[in-house]
């Protein structure tokens, strides 16, 4: 119980605490509030769902263009200065969410929003945990997905209680100073770190012999994580914005949609806690083998739920546990590969891809679904989740464990 215990804390520390409570915030207020307030949006200007969600998928597009440049910029000027200046922008967009009066005005903020996001969520805190303890800052990944995995749990009812007692322009105003109060005093007192980051932190969970690479095995590499990391993130998107309304019409209730899609996040945490204490022990390309297979099996679930909860709680349990390790292997694989020096260049560019392929997941399998049935539509995220796995097998080669 103790050598469990210590390897689930081995990469808890005050940074890590901070970083994981920073990303909740982030996500909370960036990203989960949007489906909960765009309703009230929607009824207050008489805009129509394409609109409203069409602009978020296109602010996406936003983020993902400014992945790389924010990539860059923590490997010049580190953490405490991106995460904060990210903070400060994504805050005072949020609060400028108060004051839209049109359809320019609303696209510009959510552009301003998502574009700033880049800054302040996952590869962000990956990227300035590399920065500070190099080669062996897989366990603290880890550590801030495990905190970050309550994003979707704390925020999705506070917005909804907020939505119960006020406008959606207060509860904007609300969220921008709940993420502003929160992330900045903790993003000012991040430890800096001039240079190149340290090779190894920690050797014992450092990856132990990693491969020299040639110009051919970088291409080789850079393009399978490319389409491995944006087509499961074009999974995740989809299943995401999809799911309740694939079960309402295979026959369930709203509410037992909800129930089920509420099992996702415990498996989510479940999987991110196994990771801690086993995963360790194996190279991140193995994880993230494990991961995308979770995910295929979870997701072709999706085509037997109407024979049963039996089978929808399975698809919870898969596509749950697939969806936590996802996030960490995007940090952990090119850390494990390339090592921590340009690590934040690298994710940024990696992440240009990602975003991109996940924003057209809602819309383009809003538009399979309508034109040619929900089973085609599954099928093609089932597709889009084997491209994610057998993406990552020619990867084996270069893992050393």
């Amino acid at each position: 119980m103790n050598s469990a215990l210590s390897r689930i804390l081995a990469g808890f520390s005050p940074l890590t605490i901070a970083l994981g409570i920073t990303m909740t915030v982030a996500y909370g207020t960036l990203f989960y509030s949007f489906p909960i307030l765009a309703p009230a949006i929607m009824a207050e200007f008489g805009w129509s769902r394409t609109f409203v969600f069409g602009a978020f998928s296109a602010a996406l597009v936003a983020g993902a263009i400014f992945a790389p440049f924010s990539g860059r910029l923590l490997d010049r000027r580190g953490g405490r200065f991106v995460l904060s200046l990210g903070t400060v922008v994504s805050s005072l967009a949020l609060i400028a969410m108060a004051w839209v009066d049109g359809p320019a005005s609303f696209t510009a903020v959510l552009f301003t929003i998502e574009a700033t996001a880049t800054f302040v969520q996952y590869e962000a805190g990956f990227a300035t945990l590399a920065r500070l303890k190099g080669e062996g800052a897989r366990p603290q990944i880890s550590a801030i997905t495990l905190i970050a995995g309550f994003a979707s749990t704390l925020f999705w009812p506070l917005c909804g209680w907020l939505l119960s007692h006020m406008e959606w322009r207060q509860v904007y105003l609300v969220l921008g100073l709940i993420n502003l109060a929160i992330c900045l005093p903790l993003h000012l007192r991040l430890p800096d770190r001039g240079g190149k980051p340290p090779a190894i932190h920690d050797p014992a969970m450092a990856i132990r012999s990693k491969p020299q690479l040639t110009p051919a095995d970088r291409r080789l590499i850079l393009i399978a994580l490319a389409i491995a990391f944006s087509a499961g993130g074009f999974v995740i998107a989809a299943v995401q914005s999809h799911f309740p309304r694939l079960f309402v019409e295979a026959g369930y209730s709203v509410g037992a949609a909800a129930a089920f899609g509420a099992m996702i996040g415990p498996f989510q945490v479940g999987s991110r806690i196994i990771e801690l204490l086993y995963g360790q022990r194996h190279h991140p390309v193995f994880v993230g083998l494990l991961a995308n297979a979770a995910m295929v099996i979870g997701v072709a679930m999706l085509l037997a739920i109407g024979f049963g909860s039996a089978t929808a709680i399975v698809f919870a349990a898969f596509f749950g546990t697939g969806q936590g390790l996802a996030h960490i292997i995007r940090g952990a694989i090119p850390l494990a590969i390339f090592g921590a020096d340009g690590y934040g260049r690298l994710t940024g560019n990696l992440g240009f891809f990602r975003i991109l392929v996940t924003a057209c997941a809602p819309v383009a399998i809003a538009a399979i679904s309508d034109s040619m049935g929900n089973a085609v539509a599954v099928l093609a995220v089932v597709a889009m989740a084997s491209v994610s796995f057998l993406a990552l097998l020619p990867l084996r080669r270069y893992a050393r464990s």
